[in-house]
């Protein structure tokens, strides 16, 4: 997500030497400490015990022995949690993934400003045990961005073997000095280099193994999209051929994901599956087929068009909106020459690879259903740009709105979705069915998952990560609707202005969904996640995002920081965080943009309540 400056793009692999598992610190009284707390505790208590205040303490390092030292550490000297903490001055926040690696932390950890991505490589090698980089493990800087605060974003992205695998993304952040303030990372620990591997199956092959591990289903298989990856399962890394399918007749996809995409081994046993927003693989910074997608607009000429279209409570409404005109056939489309958004018909792209526009030989007969989707989608996109995003990916991607969504057989799908980015386009989808095109919180809320997909690298949607997604998607949307002064809601509602309001971020339980991790209504996450529950409750759970949001606002925070503050969190998130990640990510973020220190109290305390 560009939010600011542009940096230049600098290509940097390692295969690290590192090579242990994190272990245990011990403190100075000998005791083990295996978590962040233990440690912070021992700092705390160092610093109650000191007469003056804000005096700079000397502290001794753990007392491990030198045949603890040799075992832990390898040649590339290591720092641990309490040389990060005392690099600090005991402000340092770390959080580890269950395995006991290193997912996140806020702090320094390098004493030499890091200058590009190969420095920002050589910075990461002194946490490499923290991080679970095993010897031979190999990954690569594809992307930086700044933000208005002058922090730098530096992303990387892990390699197995030739491939990259996926949602494996770290992120580190600079500050506006030069030097490492933190880091968000869902790397595979322990991966190690992989040999050459050849697979067993070929691509047909691996397609006909996914139709015959499902026989009871008919779907559609997407050859054009079939491809080899690296994927980790139960923390085993594989190369595998993913194969893109529909979802089932019996399975209505879920919002914003239309595509399934399964994993089948080269040893030719099926993996698993995910629900994807898109077949295409996202390339960071690549926009060789966005140059193709601008293309049509090539030529066009700019119009508006301008009438009187009816609400669903039958209020009229006068609109105008852009269109342009191809001066060489006079034909006219529903479509925008500067913000480059065009509105075509779903079943033909999806189904039979082609572009129909909406057309017309005399600017007249426009669809007053899609009218007001197309004049909702403008004022999100231009919200959006007026805080640096020009578009999902920030570069001003091109914009595809597919019209009358609906399955196979022309069924309607009663949604709103984003599909993903394909064909160099940012894809949406709308239905004949609703009037979510008249909700600018829905559209927005569509528009965040493009967002949060390209910003975070990865789109596992499951279990936590996939609630905290449709979370951020409630927020941003409903910010965006209220900052935009097109709601009188003040219950947090999405999708009130369409009569059919489906969720309610201030008093979830109006709708089934929790308030806390554990609480009522809350979805256990599962180690199958089917469309048959939600992926593990995604539509469920995002309510635990929401009604953090609603509640730091009803404590005084302005929509205005609100939107900031989320906004910005999003850039410390990878595909596979969660709930406590979203805390940390909350209170990074208040420290980046220097908001009051009461915020951070304030999201520390809601945070805590809600469980995580």
């Amino acid at each position: 997500m560009q939010t600011g400056k542009l940096l230049p793009l600098i290509l940097a692999s390692v295969m690290c030497a590192a090579g242990s598992p994190a272990w245990a610190e011990l403190d100075s009284a000998g005791t083990t400490a295996a978590s962040t707390g233990s440690l912070q505790e021992v700092w705390n208590k160092k610093m109650e015990e000191t007469p003056q205040p804000g005096k700079e303490m000397e502290l001794s390092e753990p007392d491990i022995t030198e045949e603890e030292t040799e075992k832990l550490y390898n040649t590339t000297p290591q720092l641990s949690e309490w040389d990060i903490l005392r690099m600090n001055n005991g402000d340092a926040d770390f959080l580890y993934s269950d395995e006991g690696y290193l997912t996140f932390l806020r702090g320094k950890f390098y004493e030499d400003k890091v200058t590009d991505p190969e420095e920002g490589i050589t910075a990461l090698f002194g946490i490499a045990k923290l991080l679970g980089l095993s010897k031979g493990a190999e990954f690569f800087g594809v992307f930086a961005e700044q933000n208005r605060f002058g922090y730098t974003y530096i992303t990387y992205k892990q390699r197995y073997g030739d491939l990259t695998l996926e949602n494996a993304v770290l992120k580190l952040v600079i500050d506006p000095e030069g030097y490492t303030a933190g880091l968000v990372c869902s790397f595979t620990p322990n991966v190690g280099m992989a040999g050459p591997e050849e697979s067993s199956v070929t691509s047909r092959e691996a397609e006909q193994i996914v139709l015959d591990y499902y026989p009871q289903y008919q779907m559609t298989v997407y050859p054009d999209h079939t491809r080899q990856t690296s994927v980790t399962v139960n923390d085993v890394a594989y190369h595998a051929w993913a194969v893109f399918t529909d979802y089932p007749a019996e399975a209505s996809p879920p919002e914003g994901r239309g595509y399934l995409e399964h994993l089948v081994a080269y040893d030719g046993s099926y993996l698993m599956y995910m629900a994807v927003s898109s077949p295409e693989e996202l390339v960071l910074g690549d926009n060789a087929q966005t140059e193709l997608a601008l293309a049509w607009f090539e030529g066009m000429e700019a119009d508006t068009w301008t009438g009187t279209v009816t609400l669903h409570d039958g209020t009229k409404k006068n609109i105008t909106v852009p269109v342009v005109c191809d001066p060489k056939t006079g034909t006219y489309y529903l479509a925008d020459l500067q913000r480059h958004i065009l509105l075509a018909d779903y079943y033909e792209y999806s189904f039979e690879k082609k572009y129909v526009p909406w057309s017309s030989q005399d600017n007249t007969g426009w669809p007053q259903h899609y009218l007001l989707t197309y004049e909702t989608y403008i004022k999100v996109y231009d919200f959006f740009a007026e805080y640096g995003l020009v578009s999902v990916d920030g570069f001003g991607m091109p914009i595809l709105i597919l019209t009358d969504y609906c399955d196979r057989a022309h069924t309607p799908e009663n949604n709103a979705c984003y599909m993903g980015m394909m064909n160099g386009w940012a894809v949406f989808a709308a239905s004949e069915v609703n009037d979510y095109g008249e909700c600018i919180d829905v559209a927005a809320h569509e528009f965040t998952h493009g967002i949060t997909v390209y910003t975070i690298g990865g789109d596992l949607y499951e279990n936590e990560s996939g609630a905290v997604n449709e979370g951020l998607s409630d927020v941003l949307g409903n910010l965006c609707e209220m900052l935009m002064g097109e709601t009188t809601d003040t219950e947090w509602l999405m999708a009130e202005n369409c009569g059919y309001p489906i969720r309610k971020m201030s008093y979830p339980w109006d709708y089934y969904q929790p308030v806390t991790v554990g609480g009522r209504y809350y979805q256990e996450p599962t180690d199958t996640p089917l469309w048959e529950n939600d992926f593990g409750g995604v539509h469920t759970n995002n309510s635990l995002i929401g009604h953090i949001a609603w509640r730091l606002c009803a404590e005084g925070m302005t929509l205005e920081d609100a939107f900031c503050l989320w906004k910005e969190a999003i850039n410390l998130l990878t595909p596979l965080s969660g709930y406590r990640e979203i805390h940390r990510a909350l209170v990074f973020a208040a420290k980046i943009r220097q908001m009051e220190e009461k915020w951070v109290k304030k999201i520390d305390l809601i945070c805590e309540q809600a469980g995580y």
